[in-house]
């Protein structure tokens, strides 16, 4: 026997996580208490940053580009649900960095093809420079949110009759 064929989650020991039904209900009711939370805590960050002005708009855009990593985060979970929570976290983390990276892409393509921005080597590392780190704390900022996300969309398939521990 190898030890694939010895894994819990091939037995059938675990269960994944699913989506709760009726779908779109709780998909809405997730997106939107996550999203809710996601633009506070953006808020909160603004402020306490010395930025209270932008602290509203920042919020508010910061809202609907967390729509783009919840919907990826939901798209792979209907294709196959997570094995725990903190897989569903890691899902919703891995979506939100790929998007936040590939906004920090775009900005950088921004600056060179429609700012007529010099593309050269100082440049870019001048760019990375500071859009590493905010990438990085864009993804902490919307750990939160992600943990919210998956709380209320996902739940744990009840146990059949046969599984049931023994009282």
């Amino acid at each position: 026997m190898t030890i694939a064929a010895k894994s819990p989650f091939r037995q059938g020991k675990f269960r994944v996580l699913t989506a709760r039904r009726p779908l779109f209900l709780w998909f809405s009711l997730a997106l939107l208490a996550a999203s809710i939370l996601h633009a506070c805590v953006w808020f909160a960050a603004r402020v306490f940053a010395a930025q209270g002005l932008l602290a509203a708009s920042e919020g508010a855009r910061q809202m609907g580009l967390s729509l783009f990593w919840m919907v990826c985060a939901t798209s792979l979970w209907l294709i196959q649900g997570p094995k725990n929570r903190l897989h569903a976290v890691s899902h919703v983390i891995g979506c939100a960095f790929l998007v936040c990276s590939l906004g920090s892409v775009m900005a950088f393509s921004n600056l060179t093809l429609s700012q007529n921005f010099e593309l050269s080597f100082s440049n870019l590392l001048v760019f990375a420079l500071v859009a590493v780190p905010m990438v990085a704390s864009q993804v902490l900022l919307a750990v939160p949110s992600a943990v919210l996300f998956q709380l209320i969309l996902l739940k744990r398939p009840p146990q059949v009759a046969a599984e049931a521990p023994a009282a």
